[in-house]
């Protein structure tokens, strides 16, 4: 911390002495690479995936590269074993076809080309059903549009157990096309503290055309991926101040036996409904 303290003072020092900028480079401690698990599970029959890439240096451009040559298996408390497959075309992507059920436990294995291993394991919570997916006209917005037709919001209501407590994941999609949050992640996760025991018009980030076909997914969460999800919502959209708090990891349920080993294994039962705005 020192030496970063005296380069920002040497920086400063030359501004007011010579009135020019010189870049700086700090010559950050490097830390092993570390791997990166992300995988899903839900209760649909699906390609499941397991995404596994590595961490690079601070100053290496691009994307993170993926991890090939892995051996990647789930397995559930039936008995049930899953192979999955390394993809063709990109690079630590694994997947396997099957469908999850609520109430099994779900275990992820991974032993890495390396000889390490990286495990997790997870519970499919159950999942009351989406009551309804509705749309309205946002009356402020078409009275003064964005871009022109652009002024539906889709609303969403549905049940959720009281004498439990759970977490849970809502994604919104427009033609496809995921909409954010006021959040990079694309996605709005919550407790049922928040919910209240109804979700009661919850509204889309974002408006919609007539015609437009507007898909929700509600995903029943364990409170391990609540808490990722939590981190990394206060990471990506932290305001970095001097006052905040320092940058780490989101909190992860994967396990490795070097400490080398973050991410999110997720195991949701799935709801999912689409309409077409206007009909």
């Amino acid at each position: 911390m020192k030496t970063i303290i005296k380069l920002i003072l040497l920086s400063f020092s030359a501004t007011a002495f010579f009135s020019c900028d010189e870049p700086i480079e700090l010559d950050l401690k490097q830390t092993p690479p570390q791997y990166v698990v992300d995988a899903l599970i839900t209760d649909q029959l699906s390609d499941h995936y397991v995404k596994l890439t590595r961490s690079v240096d601070f100053y290496t451009e691009g994307k993170t590269p993926g991890v090939s040559g892995a051996e990647v298996e789930v397995s559930d408390n039936e008995g049930n074993t899953y192979q999955y497959l390394e993809s063709e075309t990109e690079a630590g992507l694994y997947t396997a076809n099957f469908e999850g059920k609520p109430g099994n436990t779900y275990s992820l294995q991974i032993v890495l080309p390396d000889g390490e291993t990286l495990s997790a394991e997870e519970e499919m919570a159950p999942l009351a059903s989406i009551d309804s997916l509705v749309w309205d006209i946002d009356e402020r917005a078409q009275d003064d549009p964005e871009e022109e037709g652009l002024y539906y919001r889709i609303r969403i209501y549905a049940r959720e157990p009281a004498e439990t407590k759970d977490y849970y994941l809502f994604k919104f999609f427009r033609n496809d096309s995921i909409q954010n949050f006021d959040s990079n992640t694309g996605v709005f996760y919550a407790d049922d503290e928040l919910i209240s025991g109804y979700i009661n018009g919850l509204e889309s980030p974002e408006l919609y055309r007539e015609g437009d076909e507007a898909t929700f997914e509600m995903y029943r969460i364990s409170r391990d991926a609540f808490l990722f999800y939590n981190d990394l919502d206060n990471i990506l959209n932290g305001d970095g101040g001097m006052y905040g708090p320092s940058p780490a990891n989101p909190r992860t349920n994967v396990i490795s036996n070097d400490g080398l080993g973050l991410g999110l294994f997720q195991v949701s039962a799935l709801d999912r409904t689409t309409i077409v705005v206007g009909e």
